[in-house]
């Protein structure tokens, strides 16, 4: 058959064919080659815990502590609050404090020979990663050529996880217990004068005034709901923003709340309103003596604050490199390369 009849590629393949023998032993050649390299580069492992899910806090009202404390968790490090508490451990996981202390723990400055903190805790970054799946779990992974410090790491950022929480409940308690504190004496010495007032007012008119109706009840229990939130106010805003997510959400419920008052029957009668007053007063007292008491446990609490599902083990199996693959990988580069440069030098002869 003339060659000249003969199509483009009809061509190359007779090229490609007569070269075969060839193509076969550079193509041979480079999978060897790249296995060879496969087994000089370092073996590379990788450990995962999973936690579970923190309970949802749902609000962050005064009266759930742990709400405030997990709300306001971030701020310490710099971030900002994300909307599960999920994802608020996830970001204390990736935090820049929690990296420093196990790379000074476990001496990776020495490991990823980096010069500076900053180098080094960019470098250990990029080995760790923590993904919150769609029912809410944490995967905490960590890659290291040692098989044991790749478990060790990620359980070390686990329990660091755990004792930044710890501290931070303890933190936030004390600094509520402490408001609380003076917050329910002065409330306490205003429901003593309350209680005076309405005595005064018995003895100088022969008289038993009560808020026991159904009414009074009602107005007491919103007007005690309004000084409770503002008592949330004050304490939120001894420490965060004007624009802070907590504290607009409690203008909202005050905002709320002051309407519903406007629409309260007025009491006319002094004696009434005395006992209205002293009502209100007892009910904020047994409020806030329930918070103080919540404060006062939370300051002293020590227990786990995360919930292991699985604890990181050593792995036995590397993640990289992936030998099969970077010998497929140089044996499709060399077969490629040969028809490149078949199709070239038939280019050259025509």
């Amino acid at each position: 058959m003339d060659s000249n009849s003969l199509s483009p590629i009809e061509r190359f393949l007779i090229a490609f064919r007569a070269r075969s023998r060839m193509n076969v032993m550079i193509v041979a050649a480079a999978a060897i080659l790249s296995a060879g390299v496969s087994f000089l580069l370092p073996n590379w492992y990788r450990a995962k815990s999973t936690l579970l899910p923190p309970s949802e806090t749902g609000e962050s009202g005064f009266g759930l502590l742990a709400g405030m404390i997990q709300s306001s968790a971030l701020s310490n490090l710099g971030l900002s609050t994300t909307s599960t508490p999920s994802d608020v451990f996830a970001e204390i996981l990736k935090s820049r404090l929690l990296s420093e202390s196990a790379i000074n723990r476990f001496d990776m400055m020495k490991t990823y020979r980096r010069k500076g903190m900053d180098r080094t805790v960019k470098e250990f970054q990029r080995h760790m990663s923590v993904d919150v799946n769609a029912a809410g779990l944490l995967d905490v992974t960590f890659e290291d050529r040692d098989a044991r410090r790749a478990a060790e790491v990620t359980n070390f950022l686990v329990s660091e996880l755990d004792r930044f929480n710890v501290e931070t409940y303890k933190t936030r308690g004390k600094r509520l217990r402490q408001f609380l504190e003076r917050r329910l004496g002065e409330v306490q010495q205003q429901l003593v004068a309350s209680e005076e007032r309405l005595l005064d007012y018995e003895r100088r008119h022969r008289v038993v005034s009560s808020a026991e109706t159904e009414t009074a009840r009602g107005i007491s229990d919103i007007l005690a709901q309004k000084f409770n939130l503002e008592t949330q106010r004050a304490y939120v805003s001894s420490y965060t923003a004007p624009g802070n997510t907590e504290l607009l959400n409690i203008n909202r419920q005050l905002v709320a709340l002051n309407s519903e008052i406007g629409k309260l029957p007025l009491v006319k009668m002094e004696g009434a309103r005395l006992a209205l007053e002293v009502e209100v007063q007892r009910k904020l007292v047994m409020l806030m003596t329930a918070q103080f008491e919540d404060a006062r446990m939370q300051e002293t609490r020590d227990t786990p604050t995360i919930t292991v599902l699985d604890l990181a083990a050593p792995p036995q199996i590397k993640v990289r490199p992936v030998r099969s693959l970077l010998v497929g990988a140089a044996a499709m580069v060399a077969l490629l390369g040969c028809a490149v440069w078949t199709a070239v030098t038939l280019a050259r002869e025509l």
